[in-house]
Order: C-alpha cells, then sequence, then structure tokens
C-alpha cells in the first residue's frame, strides 16, 4: 500500500509472514509514538509466525492506519487493523470454524521447524498438527506438501480438506525446499536449472526426518505436490528407496514430462521457461533434464498408491503428461511384467493374465506348482477434469475433489473412508 505518508510492504523472510511499515515523512511521528524514530522503519506484529498476509481494501491516501488479513493453516481469514504512527495491531473481525464438525483450531497446534539437508543446509518445515499432551505425542499420519519452483513460496493457507484430515488425527507438514523463494533469491537459485536434483534431495531428507522424529507413523506418510512441484515429487517416486517411505502420493496437474515439454518451443510456456528448467539444446541441461523426468525415469520398483490428475484445457501442463505417466507405471509393474502370458508376442503387444486363468485353461503358459505369485498390480488412480489448470472454478467441483483426495489417502494407510 502507498499512502501520502507511509509504504506498507507485505511479504516473507524464511517462510514467515511479515508486515513493513515504511514512514514516508520523518513527521509522520509524534513525541509519545512507541516506534522508534531513529529506525523509521518497522516491522508490524503479526498474529503468528506460520501463515500469510495480504492488504485490505486501503483506498484513502491520507490515511494514517490500513487494515490487512491474515491466514493459517487454522486461521480461515482474520482482518486486523493497524495504527501506522504507534504500530498497535487490533483485531477487527474473523471468519469462525464451524462447530458441528468436530474440534475447533484450539485442539490443534502450529509451529515452524528446521531439519538438517544432507549437505548441512536448514530446510524449514512446518507443522499442523493436534495438541500434544506432557509425553510429547505420538506418530500419527502424515501429509507432506512440496513445491520449490520458480522461487515462489509454499504457504500454509486455510484448506478446508486439511481441516478434515486434522480432526481425524492426521499431522499436515509443509517442506519448503530449495528452489522457491522462501529465502530470497539464493534459495531459488539452489534449486533451479542444473541444482534442480537439490529440491528432491531436500524433500527426500524431510521425509527421513519427520519419521526420524517420530512425527509421521512408519507405513502413514503421504506426500502431496502440484504443477510444477509434480516434477520433485515425481522424481522421488522413481527411486525405490525414497518411493519406499511412501504409503501414497497425490499429484495434482504434475509436470512430470519435463524432457519433452522443454523440447517443443511450440507450447505456450517452454522458451520462457528455459529460464527456470534449462534449455535442452544445451547437452549438458539435455542431460539434466532427462536424469530429473518422472516420465523418463519410471522404474519397475514397487511404487506407493498414486493419485494423478490432469485437466483437458490445461494450457500449462498438458493432459497428456500425467496420462503418459500413469500408463508407464503401469505397464512397467512387476506384476505385468513377470505375469504369465496368455498368448505369444503379437505385432510387438503382449496380453496377460493371471496365473490361476492361465492354469484353468491348460497347456503352454499354465503356471507350475512352482511358479511364484503374480504381485499386485500398482494402485494408480487418474482423474482427468474439465476446467483448467487451477481447478475446478465452483465450490462444488472443489469439494467433490476434496472428498476424492481423502478418501485415496484414508485408503492409502489403510484406513477406513467412512
Amino acid at each position: 500500500d502507498v499512502l501520502s505518508k507511509w509504504l506498507v510492504l507485505y511479504g516473507h523472510d524464511a517462510a514467515e509472514p511479515r508486515v513493513c511499515v515504511v514512514p514516508l515523512d520523518a513527521a509522520s511521528f509524534s513525541d509519545g509514538d512507541a516506534v522508534d524514530q531513529q529506525q523509521g522503519s518497522y516491522l508490524a506484529a503479526v498474529p503468528s509466525a506460520v501463515g500469510s498476509v495480504e492488504p485490505g481494501v486501503n483506498a484513502d491516501p491520507d490515511a494514517t492506519s490500513i487494515r490487512f488479513t491474515f491466514r493459517s493453516p487454522l486461521e480461515a481469514g482474520a482482518t486486523y487493523h493497524l495504527d501506522l504512527a504507534s504500530g498497535s495491531v487490533e483485531l477487527v473481525r474473523r471468519r469462525e470454524w464451524s462447530a458441528s464438525g468436530g474440534p475447533g483450531p484450539d485442539a490443534f497446534e502450529c509451529e515452524r521447524l528446521e531439519f538438517p539437508a544432507r549437505d548441512g543446509e536448514l530446510v524449514p518445515l512446518t507443522l499442523v498438527r493436534p495438541k500434544r499432551d506432557g509425553s510429547g505425542g505420538f506418530p500419527r499420519p502424515c501429509l507432506l506438501h512440496v513445491y520449490g519452483a520458480y522461487g515462489s513460496c509454499l504457504v500454509p493457507d486455510f484448506r478446508p480438506e486439511h481441516i478434515v484430515l486434522l480432526r481425524q488425527g492426521w499431522v499436515i507438514a509443509f517442506a519448503h525446499v530449495r528452489g522457491g523463494g522462501e529465502r530470497g533469491r539464493a534459495w531459488h537459485a539452489a534449486g533451479r536449472q542444473l541444482n534442480k536434483a537439490q529440491s528432491v534431495l531436500d524433500l527426500v531428507d524431510g521425509m527421513r526426518f519427520l519419521l526420524a522424529r517420530g512425527i509421521a507413523a512408519p507405513g502413514g506418510l503421504c506426500a502431496k505436490a502440484a504443477s510444477a512441484g509434480g516434477l520433485t515429487l515425481g522424481a522421488v517416486l522413481n527411486s525405490p528407496e525414497a518411493s519406499a517411505l511412501l504409503a501414497g502420493a497425490v499429484l495434482e496437474v504434475p509436470f512430470v514430462d519435463l524432457l519433452t515439454g522443454m523440447s517443443d518451443p511450440s507450447l505456450p510456456l517452454t522458451v520462457h521457461e528455459f529460464a527456470e528448467w534449462g534449455d535442452p539444446r544445451e547437452p549438458e541441461h539435455e542431460a539434466n533434464l532427462r536424469s530429473l523426468c518422472p516420465y523418463e525415469n519410471v522404474g519397475s520398483h514397487r511404487y506407493p498408491r498414486l493419485y494423478l490428475s490432469c485437466a483437458r484445457v490445461d494450457s500449462r501442463v498438458p493432459p497428456w503428461m500425467p496420462l503418459k505417466l500413469a500408463a508407464r507405471i503401469r505397464a512397467r509393474s512387476p506384476s505385468y511384467l513377470d505375469g504369465p502370458l496368455s498368448a505369444p508376442r503379437t505385432g510387438g503387444v503382449r496380453r496377460r493374465r493371471s496365473a490361476a486363468a492361465a492354469a484353468s485353461a491348460g497347456g503352454a503358459g499354465a503356471a507350475g506348482p512352482s511358479e511364484a505369485p503374480v504381485s499386485e498390480p500398482p494402485c494408480v488412480v487418474l482423474h482427468c477434469a474439465d476446467g483448467g489448470h487451477s481447478g475446478a472454478a465452483d465450490w462444488h467441483g472443489r469439494s467433490q475433489e476434496f472428498a476424492r483426495q481423502i478418501a485415496f489417502l484414508h485408503k492409502a494407510i489403510g484406513l477406513p473412508t467412512r
């Protein structure tokens, strides 16, 4: 907000919300003001170190006070009045939770931690969980969010689906990995182009931290990423050791065919994003893109349960990207690679059926008594929506997507869906 005597800046520092007030006229301060006149600018008090701030409708250029909105994983939206001269902050109004759905915000807590990456760097981690007793609590199901691209911050905002999970005993975590903007341009530069693998390593280290500290229960850790964050999570899933730490993963409109996308200049964002991912016309960048591309590196190991979504009119992440990934994971699953053939290879296509069906039919291809049973095929749920990159525009459509994802997460860790 730019006023006649004040400049108010809204931002963040190390993933924590900040409201910075800068006086444009030294005479704005009176002798009795609490703000240090020598210092001039100051940081206004915000309700919590976890959340985000944004300006209100401050239309009067001669105003001596402004309003801003604060949101957090436990705060649906609170409006505050800030006196610019004194720095005092007062609550004006807030959106309350529905009491009929379960415990309110007082039953949960937000906190900011840091976990050590393998190179010694401390990576911010935001946790939202049920309040612990004196014993320190116990491991719980955990949903870990990640993004880490474009220098954008992964904002721990209020989301209705998180409230549902919190009321059922889950922990919600946000890993602010390198490649995002939580600690400025250097943090972004440390996770882009040839350094992009650092985002992946930070995510793996964050997963191990949650399990080692007893925050996430073994077999109860799930991860979620959207858009460019799908590249980071997709690369983790292709590692047999790292993917074994996860029970399930949700990838919303994920950017998972990086190499093909960045090699096609006819796509609307390709040339514009060479600065973020690298130019595949350069051999060094091409090799880096190929090594990180989730689609190019699909393995035959056992993947956790996967929920993939795409949008038919998405110009940022074309729907064929998640569709290709789902098809390749299914095709390279051990249950297909090791299963008995119901017919010889014809035209390059193999058709497979279960050992029981082959045995009942008799003849060649029937499974012998010493043959190993066929492993369970991968669980890859694929949902294709009619909207665009940002998802459904109406509340009904968003609620349906929330319900699908919550049911998937419960099934992934073996919890009842009702």
